[in-house]
Order: C-alpha cells, then sequence, then structure tokens
C-alpha cells in the first residue's frame, strides 16, 4: 500500500480531462451551430469550407449586379418605348405632308410638330438617368478626343465571381442627331464622278458601303440598278441620249464603276451634264436609307433636324414633296436602328434572368455543399454532448472514490 502515488486516481483524473474536453467541444458545437470552429477541429475542411464561402458571396453580389443590370436596361428600353412611339407620330406627319392638298402654311405647321418631336426625343435620350449613368445621351460615346462612333459608352457587367464572368453593354447615342449620324454612313458630298466610275471623298464611305453589304443590309445589284435608273432618269428630263450598255455597278468592295458612260455625260459643264452627275450622287448618298432634306445645308441645321425637315426656304413644291418622301424614308431607318437596339437590350435582359437562375441554383447547391462541411449535425453531436457528461460525472465520483483508497492507511497508525 503506497500514498505518494494514487494511480487509480491519477487515471480518473486523466478520464475526467479528457471527458470534460470532449464536454466543451460538444457544447461548443451544439452553440455555435457549427462542427468546425476552428482549424483545429478540421483543417482541410475549413480549407474547402472558407473557399466555398467565398464563392457563395461573389454568387449572391453577382445576382445582385445581374438584377441592377435589369434594371438598366429596363429604365433605357422604356424611354426608347416613347422614342418608338413619336418616330411612327412623324412617319404619320411626314406622310401627311407629302399629299399634293397641303399648301405651305399647312406644312410649315407640321413642320412646327416635326421639330418638337426631335426636340423631345433628344430631351428624353439626355435625360434618361440611371444611378448617375446616361446611357441614351449624346456623350454615351465621348472619350477623350470627343464623339466617336466606335468608342460607345461600354458598360462592363459583373454577373459571376470569376473575373472572365462579365457581360457587356455599350451605349447609344439615341438623340436625333445620333441616330442618324450612326445610320448615314454613305455620303457622295466631295465625290467626284468620271465616265468609268464614282469616286467618294474618302475611303471611308467605300469602306461603310461594303460594310453595308458584307452585313446583308445592302443587295449590291439591286444598288447598281437604282444607281443606273436615277442616271437614266436624269438623263431622259435632260434629253440626254445614254449608250445602250450603260450601266452602274456597285462591287463587293463597295466601289462604283461605270459601264458605257462618256465624258459629256459626267463630265460636261452642261446644266444636262451637272443634273445626271447629281442625280447619281444623290442615288448613291441615298443607298445606306437616309438622305439630308433639300435645302436644309442652306438652313444651317446639323442637330439631326437636316433628316426631319421637309420645308425649307426656296424649294418648290415638287422638292417638298420629294422632302417629304425622303423624310418617310429617314424615319423608317431610324425606327429600324431603334428596333434593332431595343432588340439588343431585350436580349441581354432575357439572357441576364437566366444568369440570375443559374447564380441562385448554384449559391444554393453551393451552399448546401459548405453546410455539409462545417455545419453541426445537431443530433449526433447531442448523443456525444450526453455520452461526454455522463462519463465526466463518472469520473469525478470515481476521482473521489480513488481519493478515498488511501485512507486505509491511517487504520494502521492507530
Amino acid at each position: 500500500m503506497v500514498i505518494q502515488h494514487n494511480i487509480p486516481a491519477t487515471n480518473a483524473y486523466r478520464n475526467l480531462t479528457s471527458n470534460r474536453s470532449g464536454l466543451s467541444k460538444n457544447l461548443e458545437k451544439l452553440s455555435s451551430g457549427f462542427r468546425i470552429n476552428r482549424a483545429a477541429d478540421d483543417a482541410a475542411g475549413l480549407a474547402i469550407s472558407e473557399a466555398m464561402r467565398s464563392k457563395i458571396n461573389g454568387l449572391d453580389q453577382a445576382t445582385a449586379n445581374a438584377n441592377d443590370a435589369i434594371g438598366l436596361i429596363q429604365t433605357e428600353e422604356g424611354a426608347l418605348t416613347e422614342t418608338h412611339s413619336m418616330l411612327q407620330r412623324m412617319t404619320t406627319l411626314a406622310t401627311q405632308a407629302a399629299n399634293g392638298t397641303y399648301n405651305s402654311t399647312s406644312r410649315a405647321s407640321i413642320q412646327k410638330e416635326m421639330d418638337e418631336l426631335g426636340n423631345e426625343i433628344d430631351r428624353i435620350a439626355n435625360n434618361t438617368d440611371y444611378n448617375g449613368i446616361k446611357p441614351l445621351a449624346s456623350d454615351s460615346n465621348a472619350n477623350s478626343t470627343g464623339l466617336t462612333n466606335g468608342d460607345k459608352l461600354n458598360m462592363t457587367m459583373q454577373i459571376g465571381p470569376t473575373k472572365g464572368e462579365v457581360l457587356d453593354l455599350k451605349g447609344q447615342d439615341m438623340t436625333l442627331k445620333g441616330i442618324f449620324k450612326d445610320l448615314d454612313t454613305v455620303s457622295s458630298s466631295g465625290a467626284s464622278v468620271s465616265a468609268n466610275a464614282l469616286t467618294p471623298a474618302s475611303a471611308a464611305t467605300t469602306t461603310n458601303l461594303k460594310n453595308l453589304i458584307d452585313n446583308k443590309k445592302l443587295d449590291r445589284e439591286q444598288a447598281g440598278k437604282d444607281l443606273t435608273n436615277a442616271v437614266k432618269d436624269a438623263a431622259t428630263r435632260n434629253n440626254v441620249t445614254l449608250a445602250s450598255n450603260f450601266k452602274v455597278s456597285v462591287g463587293t468592295n463597295g466601289a462604283v464603276t461605270i459601264t458605257g458612260g462618256t465624258a459629256s455625260v459626267f463630265g460636261g459643264t452642261t446644266d444636262a451634264a451637272k443634273a445626271i452627275t447629281n442625280a447619281l450622287k444623290d442615288a448613291y448618298d441615298a443607298l445606306d436609307g437616309v438622305q439630308r432634306s433639300k435645302g436644309s445645308t442652306a438652313e444651317g441645321l446639323t442637330d439631326g433636324k437636316e433628316y426631319i425637315q421637309i420645308t425649307s426656304s426656296g424649294l418648290s413644291d415638287d422638292d417638298v414633296t420629294a422632302n417629304a418622301n425622303r423624310v418617310v424614308k429617314n424615319i423608317q431607318s431610324a425606327i429600324d436602328h431603334v428596333s434593332s437596339y431595343r432588340a439588343e437590350l431585350g436580349a441581354k435582359q432575357n439572357r441576364l434572368e437566366h444568369t440570375i437562375n443559374n447564380l441562385q441554383v448554384t449559391s444554393e447547391n453551393t451552399t448546401a455543399a459548405e453546410s455539409r462541411i462545417r455545419d453541426t449535425d445537431m443530433a449526433k453531436e447531442m448523443a456525444a454532448y450526453t455520452k461526454n457528461n455522463i462519463l465526466s460525472q463518472a469520473a469525478q465520483s470515481m476521482l473521489a472514490q480513488a481519493n478515498q483508497s488511501g485512507q486505509g492507511v491511517l487504520s494502521l497508525l492507530q
């Protein structure tokens, strides 16, 4: 019998300490709801769980970003709905003005409404705002050097938790001037005509015509026929006989060539030659579907109203009727242009709705996976807690018994 070392008491104390440590961990997991509260609980599980949490946070914010993007698109689209309505009204007015029953006073009144509708289109475009962003404004494509068609306002929407998951949405100048500036890409201003070719003032004009052909927005065979007919009509009006093989052709590269032409038809100084040359240039200018109104240059119009100007000073009734029909064609092109941008917005909105659904499902599944790694199984942990609690109480009781075992030594001292 020894008293310096009470091995049963030491054993009971060790077990009591171990049981209390387990009980403490059980209480921590039950009270926090997490199986992993520190790296020591499960180092690998903690690393996986934290990576998943980061992804979940990114997915949830990407969902919010996509919803914000839809809000921006709906703001744009709502504004363009009214722009469309006004362009439709302008078509009605231009068609009305083309009718021969209207005199100059009536047409002037029609022009006033046309101008006011143009002002309202500008106001809507310049004042449509989403959190300080004006995607339809006249400077929606501004860069450090000024307005450039190729540098639209580019809004990058972050629709995923990683760098590459973005959606680009370009702003569009939807003022009256902006709409027609985007459309009027083929111009005969400064162009020259010889017996065998029409040479535009810049190579860019030929390139733009080629782009129209490549994008299936212009049939080059029909374009050649239109140019040929324009020259023939002008020649007939001016009592000029063309060669039997006369023909104007548009090449795949956008170049315009003339077969059967002569210097007297295009290169002469007579009024007939000038009229025929101007008719060819005018028809060439019309290939993109947009033309400035006659007399608008003299009026000094540069704000987009040169494309919707029916009446101008010094024009005959025939000129006004021609202008009205030209305006109808211009506005139809503008309607198609606005429709195209609205279609782009609608397509992106539909895509974003699917994006949101996917993000939410992914977030839900990733959260479930993270939960299986990190969360406490309350039933299992409660069973462990009950076991450790009983063992702790039993170990405490046995420690007391073990401490009493040495009391027998005192009987030897009596």
